[in-house]
């Protein structure tokens, strides 16, 4: 029983479609916190508002999505 319940984990994980960078990137940006947040992903236009709003940049840099 433990063999074919493995099997059948191992067969369901490996027929899986993989899902691309660019897919996980774009359901990233698509969670409610970051639509609503008031976040910029643009540092250009990030830096132009914190000078508009007299405020500092709080940045993160990540390649866990980047395509």
């Amino acid at each position: 029983m433990k063999a074919a319940t493995v099997c059948l984990l191992l067969a369901s994980s490996v027929l899986a479609a993989p899902q691309s960078l660019e897919d996980k990137y774009e359901q990233k940006l698509a969670k409610r916190f970051v639509r609503y947040g008031g976040w910029e992903s643009d540092y250009d236009v990030a830096r132009a508002r914190a000078k508009k709003e007299d405020k500092v940049l709080f940045v993160y840099f990540s390649r866990s999505y980047a395509p």
